[in-house]
């Protein structure tokens, strides 16, 4: 019995180790790049790189917006989805058919995303032209700019949608399992609708969303596709930003790629220690 666990154990490891290698090669190299001894212009390590980079303010303006986008997204997301999971948690038709219709944009491309955010939001999308149609403005371009806005609306609004659909499937899935038992059981036990709400229901969501909250977090927080289309010129989101240098025709601002590739990570991780202390402490908040 301990030959076969320890068996399982090994295979399990080996199989951890072969996903994470491939992350792992593009950090080794990203921290090489950012010292100096990997890339075009290496040259023997020079921490100089590190020290300009992190030194240039457009460097923290682009990574603040790219946290507030991120944030923004998902907090408007997390918020569709758990008023979704509530609201059509029964096994009526309507409720399965909302269901349906609430996840179905799972699959869809963060370009295809972009793209709809163009439509529906951009100066000449629909959005403007209906206000146009019913005398709201005088022509579509009086339409309040939602797309390459500095506060970046439109993109936090596209990424919302985009997000909704994991993140409702998460909170279906966590309603489904764990919900339904523990408040008939709360109900039974005397407890009001608000009492069964804020003492079952929502620990439950909230503990079963979070690591879904982290990882559209930094799945956000990363993304370039969609920012590419709705995203202001100034600030650039950090992984425009990243593109921009690794591309430069100046080689010397290449290696500033690394260095951003790095803060990125760093912000990633950042999220991964703030849901394990969080957890942590809501496990013992609720025990």
């Amino acid at each position: 019995m301990r030959v076969r666990q320890r068996e399982r154990s090994n295979l399990a490891l080996a199989a951890a180790l072969a996903v994470a290698a491939p992350v792992a090669a593009g950090v080794i190299y990203s921290v090489l790049g950012a010292i100096g001894l990997a890339g075009i212009d290496a040259s023997g390590i020079d921490l100089h790189r590190i020290a300009s980079v992190l030194g240039e303010p457009t460097v923290w303006r682009s990574t603040a917006f790219s946290f507030w986008v991120a944030g923004a997204a998902t907090v408007l997301g997390a918020a569709a989805a758990v008023g979704v999971a509530i609201a059509f948690r029964g096994n009526q038709l309507t409720d399965r058919i909302a269901r349906t219709l609430a996840v179905a944009p799972l699959t869809v491309p963060y370009v295809v995303a972009g793209a709809v955010g163009l439509m529906i939001l951009g100066q000449s999308g629909y959005i403007a032209r209906l206000a146009y149609a019913w005398g709201w403005i005088a022509s579509p371009s009086d339409m309040p700019a939602l797309v390459y806005d500095p506060g970046g609306i439109g993109l936090i609004v596209t990424l919302a949608w985009k997000e909704l659909p994991f993140m409702a499937l998460v909170a279906f899935s966590v309603l489904g399992v764990r919900g339904a038992e523990l408040e008939e059981t709360a109900r039974m036990l005397g407890a009001a609708r608000w009492a069964v709400f804020t003492r079952v229901t929502w620990p439950i969501l909230w503990r079963g969303l979070l690591p879904a909250l982290v990882a559209v977090f930094v799945f956000t927080f990363g993304n370039y596709e969609t920012a590419a289309m709705l995203a202001p010129s100034d600030p650039l989101p950090l992984p425009m930003l990243t593109l921009e240098r690794y591309s430069a025709l100046d080689l010397a601002q290449r290696a500033d790629a690394y260095v951003l590739t790095l803060v990125a990570l760093m912000i990633g991780l950042l999220a991964v220690a703030v849901h394990e202390w969080t957890r942590a402490r809501m496990e013992a908040l609720f025990r």
